[in-house]
């Protein structure tokens, strides 16, 4: 018989979401506040080990595989941004979890939306980490244009090597990209189809992502944009997009993180989440800018045109 899988935390549990596996670690008090962790592509609910400690003093912590990764199933099905937040939202129904703040980072961050944008009384609070959640982001649209292409030869060449060598150059600034962090990332993604359906997602977030952005205005939640200045991967310019086109968000950034701040500054990014989500004013730090100070401080470097003061002032006042 094949070998069952086991997940990677001690709390890993398994169920079935429309026909697919679904790993999910599910942790915290079953009577606190729940929290849902969206990781992002590629990658899994490993990505979160760092900051579940902290979190689940204070709430239920759902931390699932995204259909297609991690340890959750992979099939020929829906892979548009819609199809992974169903699959998210198939797992909370079977949980009994009937509204919940969400936090994603990078295409988690899209899935969050697209919960909030379909399925508005679901979603709470959202926290979004240097989310993919525009139209004109640079990596979509190469994408798009590459992989009919040269699909047949990512499948050939994607590997540990390869996958290594681009998250030191774009994704991460602040975490060591060691063996043990490779044995705990690339584990998932040697299963079978893995890269297939990477690829399969990555072929449909260009039409995804434009529905996203186009319904950004419509997100009543409040919202907190997190922020690695030093992402090779999704600009900080994003970070500035999102708030203006969100009316209830405020920004905080972080100088020293590239793509994925909870991994990088973990202790950091669990505090400034779990005040957000408490509703508790945002410190004005040198490192931390809310949308009354973008409307008065210079944009950063990769800002080429800056906050819209209008726009920041509007947001800020909205989400107070």
């Amino acid at each position: 018989m094949p070998r069952q899988p086991t997940g990677w935390h001690p709390e890993s549990r398994f169920t079935t979401v429309g026909g697919v596996r679904c790993h999910y670690v599910d942790v915290g008090p079953r009577d606190a506040p729940p929290l849902v962790l969206v990781h992002g592509i590629a990658v899994s609910s490993w990505a979160w080990r760092f900051n579940l400690p902290r979190l689940t003093r204070d709430h239920r912590v759902i931390a699932p595989c995204q259909k297609g990764f991690g340890w959750s199933g992979r099939d020929h099905g829906d892979y548009s941004v819609g199809g992974l937040a169903s699959f998210v939202l198939g797992l909370l129904d079977q949980l009994g979890v009937a509204r919940a703040d969400f936090c994603g980072n990078s295409l988690g961050g899209a899935v969050a939306l697209w919960l909030a944008q379909h399925h508005p009384t679901r979603v709470r609070r959202l926290v979004l980490e240097n989310a993919a959640a525009l139209a004109d982001q640079r990596p979509w649209h190469l994408l798009h244009t590459q992989i009919p292409a040269l699909g047949p030869v990512y499948r050939s060449l994607l590997g540990p090597t390869i996958f290594r060598a681009g998250l030191m150059a774009l994704a991460y600034k602040n975490l060591a990209v060691d063996s043990d962090y490779m044995a705990g990332f690339w584990t998932p993604l040697a299963a079978p189809r893995s890269i297939q359906t990477l690829l399969a997602v990555a072929r449909r977030l260009p039409a995804s992502l434009a529905e996203v952005d186009r319904l950004l205005p419509t997100v009543e939640q409040p919202t907190l944009i997190a922020w690695g200045m030093k992402d090779g991967v999704l600009p900080v310019r994003g970070a500035y997009a999102l708030a203006r086109r969100l009316p209830h968000s405020r920004v905080v950034l972080y100088p020293e993180c590239g793509h994925c701040p909870h991994e990088e500054d973990p202790e950091r990014f669990d505090a400034m989440m779990l005040r957000f989500l408490a509703d508790e004013p945002t410190p004005a730090t040198a490192d931390v800018t809310t949308a009354d100070e973008a409307a008065t401080s210079p944009p950063p470097d990769d800002t080429p045109h800056g906050p819209e003061r209008g726009a920041w002032s509007r947001t800020s006042k909205k989400s107070r």
